[in-house]
């Protein structure tokens, strides 16, 4: 090796193959710690017949010490209030519950529910359905993003007002009414109003 010149690769790689060359193996976890296809109707059940709730994601990740089980819920899309916390403590606990009496495997793990968050990004129309006469914040496929209210969900797309810029101090004011093809969202979020 040259005078100066740091060996190829990183730190991580380097301390590997000095383990490898020692003989040294590392035990590798393959998959995940938890067949949540397996547990996913179970859950549904819980989420969906006991709470009239939608069950937004369930994801095992993590390994080690840091193995989770993450529950995220949501209402559906006839509903504008937010969930709970006390309502969160009731799926949880339903939740664990099956899942003790379940053969959920033999590694420890932490489960974790909570409810969609405000400004999670609105990826499905039940999410623009329950953020009706809200202000969004719209990344078209092309040009730049743009804030809108949300007056109507068709399947055709969102019916929006784009808002305009005004002077600061002057009453918010928006375009005409417009239909936004579905296909050319590439992203949107509600956008957080503290005057509303």
């Amino acid at each position: 090796m040259a005078e100066g010149k740091k060996p190829e690769g990183n730190a991580r790689a380097r301390r590997a193959a000095e383990r490898a060359a020692q003989g040294i193996t590392q035990k590798e976890e393959r998959g995940s710690f938890l067949q949540v296809e397996e547990i996913r109707q179970q859950v549904e059940t819980i989420v969906q017949d006991q709470f009239q709730l939608v069950l937004e994601k369930l994801q095992a990740k993590g390994s080690g010490n840091n193995r989770t089980l993450e529950i995220v819920l949501d209402y559906p899309a006839d509903r504008t209030d937010s969930l709970s916390l006390d309502t969160v403590a009731e799926v949880s606990q339903a939740i664990s519950a099956a899942l003790d009496q379940a053969d959920d495997g033999s590694l420890p793990y932490l489960l974790e529910v909570s409810s969609r968050g405000v400004t999670s990004p609105l990826t499905a129309p039940r999410h623009w359905q329950r953020s009706i006469g809200r202000l969004i914040n719209i990344q078209p496929d092309a040009g730049e993003s743009f804030l809108a209210r949300l007056d109507e969900v068709t399947e055709a797309g969102p019916v929006i007002r784009r808002k305009k810029n005004t002077k600061k101090g002057q009453p918010e004011s928006y375009r005409e009414p417009e239909t936004l093809d579905w296909q050319k969202i590439y992203g949107a979020k509600v956008e957080i109003e503290f005057n509303r």
